[in-house]
C-alpha cells in the first residue's frame, strides 16, 4: 500500500510550524546560532584549529580580564590607601589638639624664674654680659674721678684733693681692666650681688622717696626744717663750723656720710627698723628744705647743688639699706627653714664686693660735692648769691 501523502492542509501547516520554529536570519536568535554555527560545526573537522582557536579567544578574555582586574585592585587598593591616610592624619589631629588643649591643665606654661626661686644657698647666676656692662661702669666713674681732679687743680691750691681724687679714678679703672684681663669672676660677683639685692634697693628708693613727699607735706603745713638747722648753726651744736678756717673737704663728707652708709647695713640688727628710719628721714630732710630752697633760690639752683654728688651719694646709700634689708630676709628665711644657712662664703664674697663699690661711689660723691658742686654754683650763680647774702646781712 502506497503512503498516503500528507494532505495540503498538513503539509501546509507542517511548513508554517517548521517555518515557525526555524530561527529567521533577522532575528536575535538567528545571530546567536550563526556565531555558535560558525564557531563549531564549520570547524568539526579540525578538532586542534578548534581547541587553539578556543584556547585563544579563552586566553584573550582571560588576559583582558587579569588585566582589568590588577588595573582594578590598584585602584582600589589606592583609594583604601588614601582613605587610611586621611583617616589616619585626622586622627593624628584630633590628638594633637586634645594634647593641646589639655596642656595649659596639666602643665601651666614656663615662667622667669626668679633669682630668689632657685637654691638658696646657691645664689643668683649673673647675666649675659656682666662683664662688659660692670667694666663700661667702672671706666665711666674713672673718667668723673679723673675729671674732678683735674677741676680741683685748677681752682685750688692744695694738692691732697688732687691725688685723692686720682686715687680713686685709678682705683676704678684698675678693677674693670683687671677683671675683664684677668678676674672676669670679679665683676660676676657684682652682677650676682646686684641680680640679688636689687629689689631691696628700689624698696629703699620707694622710702626715700616717701621721705621726700612727707618733708613737702610738712613744709606745706608750716614745719620748716631748714629755719631749723639755721637756729642749730647760731645755737653752736656745731663748733667745727665756726672756725674760720674749717673748709668742706671731701675728707669731711667721706666721715659724715660713711656713718648712715654702715648704720644701713646694720640696720638689719633692729630688724630693719634703723635702716627704714634712716632712708625716711633723709627724703624728709631732702624734701623739706628743698623745698624751701626752690622759693628762695629758685628750682635750677637746687638742681645743680644736688644733682652732681646726689647720683652717686644717694646711690651708695640706696646699696647699702639693700644690703641691710637682705640680710633681715635671709635670716628669716633661715628661721623658717627655707634656708640651710644665713650666711654662707659666696654671699659674703659678692655682697661684700658690691658693698665696695658701693663705698668707692660715696668717696667719689664727697670729692664731687667738695670740690665741683660750689664751683659749678659759683659760676652760674654768682650774682644770685650776692643777692641773697646781701638780703641776708639787711636788718
Amino acid at each position: 500500500m502506497s503512503k498516503r501523502p500528507w494532505p495540503v492542509a498538513i503539509t501546509s501547516a507542517r511548513g508554517v510550524v517548521e517555518y515557525r520554529i526555524r530561527p529567521r536570519r533577522g532575528t536575535v536568535g538567528g545571530f546567536i546560532l550563526r556565531i555558535v554555527e560558525r564557531t563549531y560545526m564549520n570547524g568539526a573537522g579540525d578538532d586542534t584549529d578548534g581547541d587553539e582557536r578556543e584556547a585563544g579567544g579563552r586566553g584573550g578574555f582571560d588576559d583582558d580580564r587579569s588585566e582589568a582586574e590588577t588595573e582594578w585592585d590598584t585602584e582600589h587598593a589606592t583609594r583604601d590607601g588614601e582613605r587610611d591616610e586621611r583617616r589616619r592624619i585626622t586622627v593624628d589631629l584630633a590628638d594633637s589638639n586634645a594634647d593641646t588643649d589639655a596642656e595649659p591643665t596639666s602643665s601651666p606654661p614656663p615662667s622667669t624664674p626668679d633669682p630668689d626661686d632657685r637654691d638658696p644657698d646657691s645664689g643668683p647666676d649673673p647675666g649675659p654680659n656682666a662683664v662688659r656692662n660692670w667694666a663700661v661702669l667702672l671706666l665711666g666713674l674713672a673718667v668723673v674721678s679723673f675729671v674732678t681732679a683735674a677741676v680741683t687743680v685748677s681752682t685750688g691750691d692744695d694738692v691732697l684733693p688732687v691725688i685723692g681724687a686720682i686715687v680713686v679714678g685709678v682705683t676704678f679703672a684698675a678693677i674693670a681692666v683687671v677683671s675683664v684681663q684677668r678676674a672676669p669672676w670679679l665683676l660676676e660677683w657684682l652682677d650676682a650681688a646686684w641680680i640679688e639685692h636689687r629689689r631691696y634697693v628700689w624698696f629703699s628708693t620707694g622710702l626715700f622717696a616717701f621721705g621726700i613727699v612727707l618733708g613737702f607735706l610738712l613744709l606745706l603745713a608750716g614745719v620748716n626744717l631748714f629755719e631749723l638747722v639755721l637756729e642749730l648753726l647760731e645755737e653752736e651744736l656745731f663748733p667745727e663750723l665756726e672756725d674760720e678756717e674749717f673748709e668742706l673737704t671731701a675728707s669731711f663728707f667721706i666721715v659724715n656720710n660713711s656713718q648712715p652708709f654702715l648704720l644701713s647695713i646694720v640696720g638689719a640688727l633692729s630688724v630693719g627698723v634703723l635702716t627704714a628710719a634712716i632712708m625716711l628721714f633723709n627724703g624728709i630732710i631732702v624734701g623739706n628744705v628743698v623745698g624751701a630752697l626752690v622759693g628762695e633760690t629758685g628750682i635750677d639752683y637746687v638742681i645743680v647743688g644736688l644733682v652732681p654728688h646726689g647720683v652717686f651719694e644717694l646711690a651708695a646709700l640706696f646699696i647699702a639699706a639693700g644690703v641691710g634689708f637682705r640680710l633681715l630676709y635671709r635670716f628669716a628665711e633661715r628661721i623658717i627653714g627655707y634656708r640651710d644657712a644665713f650666711l654662707t662664703k659666696p654671699y659674703l664674697l659678692r655682697t661684700t664686693a658690691l658693698v665696695v663699690f658701693a663705698w668707692l661711689m660715696l668717696v667719689l660723691a664727697a670729692f664731687v660735692e667738695a670740690y665741683i658742686t660750689p664751683e659749678l654754683l659759683e659760676m652760674l650763680f654768682a650774682e644770685r648769691l650776692e643777692g641773697l647774702e646781701d638780703d641776708a646781712q639787711t636788718p
